[in-house]
């Protein structure tokens, strides 16, 4: 059975694990999607339990992935992810793709994170260009009837067969594409969340207004992650800052913890020793 604690304006809080002595730190897991529960990131997770000191949660926003509320609009993300954070000390923050150009919108949490990770996501919308023209190289007919079909009639079950019919954006191995496919095939799915998100973060204008003035800050995007290339920050003289560390998995994709979960585990490692 599962035990869940909300915020006031509907942030779902989970429990998932404790290690060590953890001297308060709280690490707040947000899904990437939009649209998929935090059940997206129960592997991540999972690798990283017993490997970085303090206690994990994983956190869905409201009315997003399988945490439905009556009265309680995604429009309201801001004040509950703030309400989440301000329940607990030491809060380092872990956002991966859409979400964590979210949060990077976000100024006022350079006062009250002890700790971001950005995994998989850019700084501004120039990413979209970059995927655009990735995937004109790809022929496939299955995702083009995915697309077709999610265009006629969009709804959960459309939008599920689409992201299972593009998961070679996702992930880079046959491996591991199979993987996604069926933890796509397992995942809530909300669509709703999905044209919110689609309308407010896919726009050109977006761009991140919250760069960490001395938040200790990780950056990781898998070396073939064709979605958000780590060349958008890594070109970008802004986040060159000692308190960031931009950090490449090599042979991996979008979601960086499928195709190279050493890596993954040690760059986590690394950063919690270093705060």
């Amino acid at each position: 059975m599962k035990t869940y604690l909300w915020t006031l304006d509907g942030g779902r809080l989970q429990y998932k694990s404790t290690y060590q002595d953890n001297q308060g730190v709280n690490w707040l897991f947000l899904p990437g999607g939009p649209g998929l529960g935090s059940e997206a990131l129960t592997d991540l997770t999972a690798l990283l339990k017993n490997k970085i000191p303090g206690v994990i949660w994983h956190f869905d926003l409201p009315n997003d992935g399988s945490n439905i509320l009556k009265d309680k609009p995604l429009s309201n993300w801001q004040s509950a992810l703030i309400q989440a954070i301000s329940a607990f000390e030491k809060v380092i923050l872990v956002a991966h793709s859409t979400p964590g150009m979210y949060v990077q919108t976000m100024p006022e949490l350079e006062e009250i994170l002890h700790g971001l990770v950005l995994i998989g996501t850019a700084p501004n919308s120039s990413w979209q260009k970059l995927f655009a023209k990735y995937c004109k190289n790809i022929n496939d007919s299955t995702i083009t009837l995915a697309e077709e079909q999610y265009a006629k009639n969009p709804n959960n079950q459309t939008l599920r067969e689409l992201l299972i019919a593009t998961a070679q954006y996702c992930f880079s191995t046959d491996e591991s594409i199979e993987r996604g496919k069926k933890l796509l095939e397992s995942l809530p799915i909300n669509n709703e969340a999905n044209i919110w998100s689609s309308k407010h973060f896919d726009s050109k204008d977006y761009t991140a207004d919250f760069i960490p003035k001395k938040i200790p800050t990780l950056i990781i995007t898998g070396s073939k992650d064709h979605i958000t290339p780590l060349q958008l920050f890594k070109n970008n003289k802004a986040y060159e800052q000692s308190h960031i560390i931009i950090k490449e998995i090599v042979g991996a994709g979008h979601y960086p913890w499928f195709e190279n979960p050493h890596d993954t585990i040690q760059a986590f490692a690394e950063f919690s020793a270093l705060l």
